[in-house]
């Protein structure tokens, strides 16, 4: 077994992940380790204009203008409402939104990261972990066991939060919802995402850059249909037919017409992912920290997974540099922070979720 020392080590090579390690990678000897040696395929929502101003500190803002990314021209919303209201950024002082690919999009910032001379370290995966001497000792299972040692510790691993769970830290889920989701070709051009409520959840569409962006009739304009909603409300074995999805789709406001337009056999039925709203009850602790969906989860509704993970990053990262890796205050300061964070999506949430209860 090797063994390493490094300042920081992050796992989980994600948006969060990546963020925070560009973000470190100037000021400390950064570890990046994750599970898998690609990222894996995964649909995100539409990454909001602010996040320009992340990608613009770490100078990368060039990354979205790279690749198969979309600019997003928009939403029409049938929220609490029959009739559609069309909502766009072309008044927002940071431009538009863009909806990612994804996968594409984590395989740029983990380039990035090597390129600032942050080590790397993938398929790899955490053994075993205790904390002595001030410091974290780190089993890793890559190409070869690696021992690391580090002063910090960042979980940047999802929902999962693969190392806060070893630290026996409790989640809260605070509901159950679920999403069904679907890609299909559609014979439509524009790139305006969709949203529509009903009685027993809610339903969303966008464009998907990751597989055809062709918009031709032959082809049409890939996009992810999902409809979010209670486990109550699914009926059993229904949410693996993909003809029972679609009929449902049909009888919702604005949905009607686009899955119309859907091109004969394109479609491709995803099952049941975890939606919820969801938050550790501590977000760091003796030398670590969570970031991103491993510190908080929020309801697809707010659009705001991705950012969240780069802001998290951000902030702990800003923290970590001014005060140091190994002060007392920044623990302090960050649950404060994303404490914060935590009752504005809260009460952001239930007032859109007021419109239509």
């Amino acid at each position: 077994m090797r063994a390493e020392h490094t300042q920081v080590v992050i796992i989980g090579a994600g948006i969060g992940g990546c963020i925070a390690a560009l973000a470190l990678a100037k000021h400390y000897r950064v570890t990046l380790i994750d599970n898998q040696a690609q990222p894996p395929e995964k649909v995100g929502e539409c990454l909001p204009p602010a996040a320009r101003r992340i990608l613009k500190l770490l100078e990368i803002e060039s990354l979205l203008d790279k690749g198969p990314h979309l600019i997003s021209q928009g939403m029409l919303s049938y929220w609490g409402s029959s009739q559609p209201t069309v909502m766009d950024n072309l008044r927002n002082p940071d431009g538009l939104g863009w909806h990612l690919d994804r996968p594409y999009f984590e395989r740029q910032l983990r380039a990035q990261a090597q390129l600032q001379g942050v080590q790397c370290l993938w398929p790899a995966v955490l053994k075993g972990s205790k904390y002595h001497d001030n410091k974290w000792h780190l089993e890793i299972a890559d190409n070869q066991n690696a021992l690391l040692s580090a002063n910090i510790v960042i979980d940047a691993t999802g929902r999962h939060c693969v190392f806060a769970r070893t630290q026996n830290v409790k989640r809260k889920q605070l509901d159950k919802l679920m999403s069904i989701w679907l890609t299909g070709q559609f014979n439509v051009t524009k790139n305006m995402a969709l949203i529509s409520s009903t009685d027993n959840g809610w339903w969303y569409s966008a464009p998907l850059p990751s597989r055809c962006n062709s918009t031709s009739e032959s082809k049409g304009q890939s996009r992810v249909v999902s409809w979010q909603l209670n486990p109550e409300h699914i009926q059993k074995s229904k949410h693996q037919d993909c003809q029972w999805f679609l009929a449902q789709a049909k009888r919702v406001n604005g949905f009607g017409t686009l899955i119309e337009q859907l091109l004969p056999h394109s479609e491709q039925l995803y099952g049941i992912v975890a939606a919820n709203t969801s938050r550790l009850e501590h977000f760091c602790g003796q030398q670590w920290f969570a970031i991103g969906d491993a510190a908080m989860s929020f309801d697809p509704l707010s659009s705001q997974g991705m950012f969240n993970a780069m802001a998290s990053a951000m902030q702990l990262s800003d923290l970590l540099i001014e005060n140091g890796l190994t002060s007392p205050l920044t623990a302090a300061q960050y649950q404060q922070q994303m404490d914060s964070v935590w009752a504005q999506y809260l009460h952001h949430k239930n007032m859109y979720y007021a419109q239509v209860s």
